[in-house]
């Protein structure tokens, strides 16, 4: 954890509001983030999102009556147009703890990779396979569907009647984001910008409380930086 960074749950953020990412994209996000996409499509579309959002917490920490500053900045050409720049910018303030950023550069990578190589295709490829399986999100998301198989092994296992199963449908759904390599980096990308939403929601939340002279917000108990698995259930919504 970076020393300026909240306590967030990538399932459940600082605020506790147990929203799932679906209600936290616009509309436009929601059906790019699961549209139908051939995999070179889909590496632009899901760093696009990630990127916009990572641009949202930058300019949120910085002044924000100042925009012609900050549209120079962000513009394309610009200083912090470059999403691999915005990425480390991040990280050397202190905003983005160490597995959030070693992630997204990898995010970075494997966009860039389908933009500029032509003869890259699929996440099959090998490389692009390595790069997805050592992302510490993709490893997270791994260990949820198996926890949650798990648990709906041993209800089905004990005495309970189907009609109580409390872990079939998320296990089913979570099984299947997990079936092959280009749905579970969805899956993993969806965890990182769970984050990044969950922290400038915590940074806004942050500063209604102090203009009102509050006191801070207690961090929940157990909540880690990529650790919870208790709000998994919420991917399936």
């Amino acid at each position: 954890m970076t020393q300026n960074s909240p306590v967030v749950n990538p399932y459940n953020g600082p605020s506790g509001d147990r929203k799932p990412l679906d209600e936290k994209l616009t509309k436009d996000e929601l059906e790019a983030f699961y549209d139908a996409l051939r995999d070179r499509d889909r590496a632009i579309v899901l760093s696009a999102i990630a990127e916009n959002h990572l641009t949202s917490l930058l300019q949120v920490l910085m002044r924000r009556n100042e925009k012609a500053i900050s549209e120079e900045l962000f513009r394309p050409s610009g200083p912090l147009g470059p999403f691999g720049t915005k990425i480390r910018v991040a990280y050397m303030l202190r905003i983005l703890p160490p597995e959030i950023y070693k992630d997204l550069i990898t995010v970075s990578k494997i966009r860039n990779k389908f933009a500029h190589e032509l003869s890259i295709k699929s996440f099959d490829d090998q490389q692009i396979s390595t790069w997805v399986k050592g992302m510490h999100h993709y490893n997270l998301f791994l260990s949820t569907v198996k926890s949650f198989e798990e648990k709906h092994r041993a209800e089905r296992e004990s005495n309970l009647p189907e009609s109580e199963y409390e872990f079939r449908a998320i296990a089913y759904v979570l099984g299947n984001s997990a079936k092959t390599i280009v749905d579970s980096y969805r899956e993993t990308v969806r965890l990182i910008i769970h984050w990044i939403v969950d922290y400038e929601r915590h940074i806004k939340s942050e500063e209604e409380r102090l203009n009102r002279g509050g006191a801070p917000a207690a961090p929940s108990s157990g909540e880690e930086v990529s650790g919870g698995m208790s709000e998994a259930k919420q991917m399936s919504r």
